[in-house]
């Protein structure tokens, strides 16, 4: 689901000017940058021990695929099974970077959070299993799973959607933000994944 839309100040970006928890006004807010997001049935459990996909999220994948147009799709996944790749992962995702096609996720397990910047728009979105988003060519990001704690290890399993076989891989090609300074130093201010999914489980207070 999408379970909240965090909307910063670019002067202040250790804490939120407003926490959106609201679906229709996420749809409205995150529609008016021109991104597209949405709540999708899955299987929580995410991808089965055989390796197949359950009837409801295959329904789900089909659904996206028709009413978008993607006619490709492949699955991604981080967990204690790839503890080697955490911090590949994870140097990759954690810089403010482009596209040159949409970046389309549906989640399936696990969750994480998609930090969007579109001067002056600054946002970042959290979502888990059954969360879609796509965020549109040449549009700064970065996302973000969790700490990496080994004796915790973060893990998420999502759809990645492609127009067509031969964009998929060119297409995931980050090229960093480069406008914005250094791309890992701008973003660090920010609270990451573990902070805000804390701070909607508890007083809503940020320390």
């Amino acid at each position: 689901m999408l379970q909240a839309l965090f909307l910063f100040d670019e002067k202040n970006k250790m804490t939120p000017k407003t926490v959106i928890s609201d679906i229709d006004q996420i749809y409205y807010e995150l529609g008016s940058i021109g991104l597209v997001s949405g709540m999708y049935p899955v299987d929580h459990a995410g991808i089965e021990e055989n390796g197949c996909l359950a009837e409801n999220t295959m329904k789900s994948i089909k659904a996206i695929q028709k009413e978008h147009g993607f006619d490709y799709y492949d699955l991604a996944s981080i967990g204690p099974g790839y503890i080697d790749k955490y911090e590949e992962v994870k140097k990759r995702n954690s810089q403010v970077h482009w596209h040159h096609a949409s970046e389309t996720r549906l989640f399936l397990k696990g969750g994480g959070v998609f930090g969007i910047f579109k001067r002056p728009w600054l946002g970042i979105c959290l979502l888990n299993a059954g969360g879609f988003i796509q965020i549109p060519e040449k549009t700064y990001h970065w996302f973000d799973y969790g700490k990496i704690d080994y004796t915790r290890p973060p893990e998420y399993e999502v759809v990645r959607f492609w127009a067509n076989e031969q964009e998929a891989q060119p297409s995931a090609i980050p090229h960093p933000a480069t406008s914005v300074g250094n791309v890992v130093d701008w973003i660090h201010p920010f609270p990451t994944y573990d902070v805000l999914l804390s701070f909607l489980q508890s007083d809503r207070k940020f320390e």
